[in-house]
């Protein structure tokens, strides 16, 4: 209930696209039609509380089934989702975010069987890598921390690559769909940037919270030639 109060409130003018992401919760013994319920009823809660856009949260993990993965790596299991959601909200539009993937192949099998059901990608929410100390040790305790997610400044040229890729299917004619650009953007430079490689819009997460100006700034400077 809270988080949907807050849904409400983050529109504070007329003029913005206010985009709630959502994401399902896997339980135990659980099975996809039981995840994909999770994530159609978030998204009917964030619909009902005013969100212009849903997004739906492909990159995070599916610890339920047998190998632990991010959803996004399982095209089927995405897809299903993808169909429940937009069962879920009508004709409100719904866009995915995915993290990066393999290699083009995977991306372009990927964004083909979810473009259908979908207005448009985010892309990327971060990279997967170990991460560890000075001393090559493991930074995070625990067997299921091996990995972590990683954000911010230093993801932006792999964030980067994965937009190129997508808006070369999408100019072949794979299918027309919006591009955001999301990963490491933490300056209006970096944000003409993926403008120019063809992203439809950019969107930040980090840099809002060192520049909550940054915005603002893109819009009042003038692009160098």
């Amino acid at each position: 209930m809270a988080q949907r109060r807050d849904a409400r409130r983050a529109k504070i003018h007329p003029d913005q696209i206010l985009i709630v992401s959502v994401v399902g919760t896997p339980v135990p013994d659980g099975d996809p039609e039981q995840l994909a319920g999770d994530y159609a009823l978030a998204a009917r809660w964030a619909a009902e509380a005013g969100a212009d856009v849903v997004e739906v949260h492909l990159s995070s993990p599916n610890t339920a089934g047998e190998h632990a993965q991010m959803i996004f790596e399982n095209p089927a299991l995405s897809a299903l989702i993808v169909d429940r959601v937009r069962r879920a909200v009508g004709q409100r539009p719904i866009v995915a975010k995915i993290g990066a993937t393999r290699s083009p192949r995977a991306l372009h099998e990927l964004a083909s069987r979810l473009a259908p059901r979908l207005d448009g990608f985010v892309l990327v929410n971060g990279l997967e890598r170990r991460v560890v100390k000075a001393d090559q040790s493991a930074a995070f305790a625990g067997e299921t921390r091996a990995t972590a997610g990683v954000g911010g400044a230093a993801v932006f040229e792999h964030a980067l690559m994965q937009v190129d890729e997508l808006v070369a299917w999408r100019k072949a004619g794979a299918w027309n769909r919006t591009i955001l650009a999301v990963g490491g953007i933490t300056t209006t430079a970096r944000a003409r940037a993926a403008l120019a490689a063809g992203a439809d819009g950019v969107m930040v997460a980090t840099a809002a919270l060192t520049d909550p100006l940054i915005g603002a700034r893109f819009l009042l400077e003038r692009p160098t030639e």
